[in-house]
């Protein structure tokens, strides 16, 4: 979005958090606020912020025209400072995204319509690998810069979110399928082998998404790590898999797992934290609502 500061008598940046901290460098390559506002300073504000004045939200209204930057980095709390300013008199709100645009959300529908060549690539170093046969219902949100997404052939999407931070890779290999699942990737890989199945409600984040130190060495000690999900793995309903997990070829990770472990081929892993309860197995996409077979050799 193109704003022109001069067009305001004030610039002022809300949501004074996390997500500023992370994002103010490139905002202030575009445009240099007159004042910065919170909630948290309500009733106990410095004078100064990164060397920028302090506003009491309660003297929003005594500055005529205004522009108002909205620094958060999650939606409802967007929305929250929306309609703690839907009062104020001559006020143009916009979100922190849409001038550095850091902040990108795609579907596989928009992908194919907009990137024929099968890769998009944005100013921040994040891309997306894919062909014709991405479905349409997988969505990708980044949140940070150089990401890689690459899906493979023919993979089937009931509902997926792939969402990345910095620095991530996803893979998703050919004809795999997923009826519903949420995948967090930062700082490091998430690969998922060809063929798999991914059942519904299944969590696999490769980070915490928040910092663990130790007490006495002050060290952090939950850095993110890869996760590999070997060819032809089946994860079942609600399962959740974390940082340094590696499933084997073959495996099946039974419904309500929990793991970050590390396990071999045809195994049945379940349990939280999962732990293996039969080897030796593998499994067929038959839907049992439509077949029942008593031997693999049944198999048409």
């Amino acid at each position: 979005m193109k704003i022109d500061p001069k067009q305001y008598e004030k610039v002022i940046v809300y949501g004074i958090g996390q997500y500023y901290e992370s994002i103010k460098t490139e905002l202030f390559q575009y445009v240099k606020p007159n004042f910065l506002c919170d909630r948290k300073w309500d009733n106990d504000a410095p004078e100064m912020y990164d060397g920028i004045p302090i506003l009491r939200r309660e003297n929003l209204d005594q500055l005529g025209k205004i522009l108002v930057i909205i620094t958060t980095g999650v939606p409802w709390t967007g929305d929250s400072i929306k309609e703690d300013l839907k009062n104020l008199g001559d006020t143009t709100m916009i979100h922190v995204n849409e001038i550095v645009h850091r902040y990108s959300y795609l579907d596989g529908k928009s992908l194919k319509e907009h990137c024929k060549e099968g890769s998009y690539q944005d100013s921040w170093g994040n891309r997306i690998d894919f062909d014709s046969t991405i479905p349409d219902t997988i969505a990708i949100v980044f949140y940070g810069k150089n990401n890689r997404l690459q899906i493979g052939r023919n993979v089937v999407v009931g509902e997926l979110t792939v969402s990345f931070g910095n620095e991530g890779v996803c893979v998703i290999g050919d004809r795999s399928e997923v009826i519903g699942g949420y995948f967090a990737v930062s700082g490091a890989k998430l690969k998922i082998g060809r063929d798999s199945l991914i059942s519904t409600k299944v969590l696999i984040q490769n980070h915490d998404g928040h910092h663990i130190f130790d007490l006495e060495t002050h060290k952090r000690i939950n850095y993110p790590r890869d996760i590999i999900i070997g060819d032809r793995v089946w994860i079942g309903y609600r399962a959740v898999l974390l940082a340094g997990a590696k499933i084997g070829r073959g495996s099946i990770v039974g419904a309500n797992a929990v793991t970050s472990g590390r396990f071999g081929e045809n195994q049945i892993i379940a349990g939280c934290p999962a732990k293996v309860i039969r080897e030796g197995v593998c499994w067929s996409k038959d839907n049992t609502d439509y077949f029942n077979y008593d031997y693999l050799e049944e198999r048409t």
